[in-house]
C-alpha cells in the first residue's frame, strides 16, 4: 500500500512496508550521484552505499543483466519489475 507507513517512512518514499515494492523515485534517491552508464551490480552497490532499505534492494535484483544509460532506464527497469 503506496503512501502509508512503516518504521516511520512512507512505503512510497521508499521504507520497509513492502519487501516487492519501492517507487521509481525511491529507486532513484539512493542512486543519487552514480556514474552511467551502470550495470545491475553497480545500482545495487551504490544503492547499499547510500543505505537503501530492503524494498529498493529487492526491486534492483530483479532488473535484468544489462547496462542503464541513464536514470529515465532506471525508472522504466522500476516500472517493469513492480
Amino acid at each position: 500500500m503506496a503512501g502509508t507507513t512503516e518504521g516511520g517512512k512512507k512505503t512510497s518514499e521508499g521504507g520497509r512496508g513492502n519487501p516487492e515494492k519501492a517507487s521509481p523515485s525511491a529507486v532513484e534517491k539512493y542512486l543519487k550521484g552514480i556514474h552511467f552508464p551502470a550495470g545491475k551490480e553497480d545500482l545495487i552497490k551504490h544503492a547499499r552505499e547510500n543505505n537503501a532499505p530492503e524494498d529498493v534492494l529487492h526491486v534492483l535484483g530483479q532488473f535484468e543483466e544489462k547496462q542503464f544509460h541513464t536514470a529515465i532506464d532506471v525508472a522504466k527497469e522500476v516500472g517493469r519489475v513492480e
